[in-house]
């Protein structure tokens, strides 16, 4: 990085931590940058300050947030909130920033990136559909050939079986596994369990050295809710943010913002 402070703009010939206690030069401030390894969490604190800083809020909406804040703090009056301020070192700003900077990037992140979402959902949507199946595995074809045959006809369960015979760590769990994501596993057991119906018995086949026997038990397909579209917005927010934490780290310039989306139009 850069020995040249992030933001473009010279600060003042001492740094301070705490409002009333100048710590640092300017170059003492980058050569412990450098030295501690702390260049990468400086730069995606200056992201994402950019971001919150964009972001307006009416005051109703900050004392709001800035009460919500202070009750999980416990603080519950004027005389303990001097004294919680004061142990902190944090000035009134600071409180105000804290309290309301989750807020302001939740609305940057949803009105750029929310109408993206559903796109992404679906672009995602193998890696976010789960199943449960049962897994048995031995390394001898035949006595996997014997044990799909007991399975198909009825005559023995698949986790009394997985308990006598498996030599893998499903014994653990009696055969079962999962909730798991459906391309977590091997893509030859994906390829299945994709086109599978619960219930469904495969014929032993062949991974990494194993022969596996596999019976879906459940699928769980992902469903475009707003735990998921918010997730989504959030997956596409991480992509950006990380972006431009490269760009920074690299001393190139920061790609515009786009316009206050709290702001009243022209």
């Amino acid at each position: 990085m850069s020995t040249t402070p992030l933001s473009g703009v010279r600060p003042p010939a001492l740094i301070a931590i705490s409002p009333r206690k100048p710590l640092l030069s300017v170059d003492e401030t980058n050569r412990l940058l450098r030295q501690q390894g702390v260049c990468l969490a400086l730069a995606q604190g200056v992201v994402l300050d950019r971001v919150a800083q964009s972001v307006s809020l009416s005051d109703d909406e900050e004392n709001a947030l800035m009460r919500a804040y202070l009750e999980g703090e416990g603080v519950k009056d004027d005389q303990a909130l001097a004294a919680w301020l004061a142990r902190k070192g944090w000035s009134s700003a600071d409180l105000r920033y804290f309290a309301t900077k989750a807020e302001r990037l939740r609305r940057y992140s949803q009105a750029r990136y929310g109408s993206e979402a559903e796109i992404r959902f679906l672009d995602r949507k193998l890696d976010l559909d789960q199943v449960t199946y049962s897994l048995l595995r031995v390394s001898d074809r035949d006595e996997a050939e014997e044990l799909y045959l007991q399975l198909r006809e009825g005559e023995a369960d698949f986790a009394t079986l997985v308990a006598a015979h498996s030599e893998g760590r499903e014994r653990i769990t009696r055969g079962l596994i999962g909730p798991i994501a459906l391309t977590a596993g091997h893509p030859s057991l994906t390829e299945r369990l994709r086109v599978g119906s619960p219930g469904q018995l495969w014929p032993p086949f062949e991974v990494a050295g194993w022969w596996l026997l596999v019976r879906l038990e459940q699928r769980f397909p992902a469903q475009l809710d707003d735990a998921m579209r918010a997730r989504m917005v959030d997956e596409l927010f991480q992509v950006w943010f990380k972006e431009q934490v490269s760009l920074l780290m690299a001393g190139e310039d920061l790609m515009p913002l786009p316009r206050d989306p709290n702001a009243p139009s022209a």
